[in-house]
């Protein structure tokens, strides 16, 4: 690989999600957590982002359906992807001014042995511009800004499954990772590679310690929290009252970093 090309790479290390690699020690202990608390800060986000999505707004609703329908579309035409959606989309909370932070999952031949793809990968590209020429037919004029945080090679997660003698993991440590907090488009694309990689305990605890680790770090972050009280304000212009398990859920879930 050229000098210049690796320097073009996705920077997902500096993205406050992929804060990692360090053991994460301070795990709550379940014996003297209540019952209903989640173990992990994973499991707790994921109880939260469901608890959001009952609230989801009209703009996320039309959104998600451009998307879905978009990347039907492209899948109809020979080239699979799918989506794994973050931010306020994944909550269901949207305004006509935010944007959209997604994951491209995609095929892969060129960089098969490398997890996930250069910015200036053809193949990438191609996929990537023709979702959103697709989009903008199927917005009718809606325009919003997508930024792809990511993208990984689903070549490379079918080699680690078939290896013997398993390769670098750490893309599919963000694969897992993804799945479990976002909102998939196109889930039956990648469901049976999540189910086989589930059904190897060893590797899922470590994702768990991996996992609750960038979020960790992500939870410290100001616009982290920031992006909770614009959610909770966007609940309450429609005039409902916020209810007390979700406050409660909140509350649990940054608290847990702490402890």
């Amino acid at each position: 690989m050229a000098a210049n090309e690796e320097k073009e790479r996705w920077n997902v290390a500096s993205h406050p999600y992929q804060k990692r690699r360090a053991s994460f020690s301070s795990q709550p202990d379940p014996g003297s957590a209540e019952i209903h608390r989640p173990a992990s800060l994973v499991e707790a986000y994921q109880a939260l982002k469901h608890s959001y999505r009952n609230y989801d707004t009209k703009v996320a609703l039309r959104r998600m359906q451009a998307l879905r329908r978009s990347v039907q579309e492209l899948n109809r035409r020979g080239y699979a992807i799918a989506l794994e959606l973050l931010g306020s989309l994944n909550f269901g909370l949207v305004e006509s001014s935010s944007d959209v932070d997604c994951i491209l999952l995609h095929y892969c031949h060129e960089h098969l042995h490398e997890g996930e793809c250069g910015l200036g990968c053809p193949n990438m590209i191609f996929k990537r511009d023709q979702l959103l020429s697709i989009l903008k037919e199927k917005t009718r004029g809606e325009t919003f800004h997508i930024e792809f945080l990511d993208v990984l090679n689903l070549k490379y997660i079918e080699h680690w499954l078939e290896a013997d003698s398993k390769p670098e993991h750490e893309p599919i440590m963000r694969f897992l990772f993804y799945r479990f907090l976002g909102r998939p488009v196109n889930r039956p694309l990648v469901i049976h590679y999540y189910e086989q990689l589930e059904a190897n305990p060893e590797l899922m605890r470590e994702f768990h310690e991996y996992g609750s680790q960038a979020l960790s770090a992500y939870i410290q972050t100001s616009g982290h929290r920031h992006s909770f009280t614009k959610y909770n304000e966007r609940i309450q212009s429609h005039q409902i009252r916020l209810p007390r398990d979700l406050i409660e859920e909140l509350r649990n879930y940054l608290d847990l970093e702490q402890q």
